[in-house]
């Protein structure tokens, strides 16, 4: 490679917001060509490595972080200048001070994970006074298929929360949930037909932005009547089977021709209802669903 090739892929890297790999990338080109530039470049290097570190430990401000990514960037390409350079005459970075800074970044590090350290043998960080928590819900056929109607709420333990309406984004905000209820086990309560059948933290202490899958719970509606045979005399068709919209719901008649069953549709729905009695069909017609009358069905002669 070039000096031109690797000073172009170096301010690749660099667009790229790939640092690390432009720090390597330095570190290999000057090694066996200049000892103090590889030196400068294996600073650099440490010292996106040491920030990544504060980052990740919530160690440094967001404001200070950016900061020094500037600071590291403009470095990298100050140095990157002088890839043709092997001569030990201009010194690039200074070493001393990049080191210095990069062993003042090290004791930083190393007071917070003894801070931390120290921290979590003490005694539980105390909750909030108060606490919001998101929730997201879809259907069975995954997060494309939001559901984006209806009421839902939260249980936490012994509390429980307002009612709120779904958005149309599938989402709802539960706020100024007491403090003293993250750990407890949560739940959502949709006020609708619909059950939870899974949710992706089982409390706001482990997340406070929460999924839950919900699925439909079909409309039943209980009918009940009695089935007679043909002719004089109201006689019960005792073990008649009735079969419901084509197997949605069956029942066999007692002694007395008493039916009753579960039909999974909602009442006033219509669907055929057909009647065998000693191997022979004996009834076929659409009924409508009520859970507030007595059927009485005649079979056919």
């Amino acid at each position: 490679m070039t000096s031109e090739q690797a000073l172009s892929t170096l301010r690749q890297l660099i667009a790229d917001n790939q640092n690390k790999a432009a720090a390597e990338l330095l570190f290999q080109w000057f090694e066996g060509k200049s000892a103090s530039r590889q030196d400068a470049a294996l600073a650099l290097l440490n010292r996106i490595k040491a920030l990544d570190s504060q980052v990740l430990g919530g160690l440094i401000a967001q404001a200070d972080a950016d900061l020094e990514r500037n600071r590291i960037t403009k470095a990298l390409l100050e140095l990157g200048k002088q890839l043709d350079e092997t001569s030990e005459t201009t010194e690039p970075t200074p070493v001393a001070e990049s080191k210095a800074w990069i062993y003042g970044v090290l004791v930083i590090v190393l007071a917070g994970m003894v801070y931390l350290a120290f921290d979590k043998r003490g005694a539980p960080a105390a909750p909030p006074e108060s606490f919001n928590v998101q929730v997201q819900v879809h259907g069975p056929a995954g997060e494309s298929d939001l559901i984006t109607s209806g009421k839902i709420k939260l249980l936490l333990g012994a509390y429980h929360t307002p009612i709120q309406d779904i958005n149309s984004n599938g989402q709802a905000v539960f706020s100024e949930i007491p403090g003293k209820y993250l750990a407890e086990p949560l739940q959502l309560v949709p006020m609708d037909r619909y059950k939870v059948t899974a949710q992706s933290a089982r409390s706001a202490q482990e997340s406070r932005n929460l999924t839950f899958t919900l699925t439909p719970i079909p409309d039943t509606t209980l009918i009940r009547g009695m089935v007679y045979l043909p002719g004089a005399g109201n006689k019960p068709a005792a073990g008649a089977t009735l079969d419901f919209n084509g197997g949605q719901a069956t029942a066999v008649t007692d002694e007395k021709g008493r039916f009753q069953m579960a039909v999974p549709m909602a009442a006033g729905k219509t669907a055929p209802l057909m009647i065998d009695y000693q191997g022979k069909n004996r009834y076929h017609r659409d009924l409508t669903l009520s859970t507030s009358t007595l059927f009485q069905l005649t079979l056919n002669p």
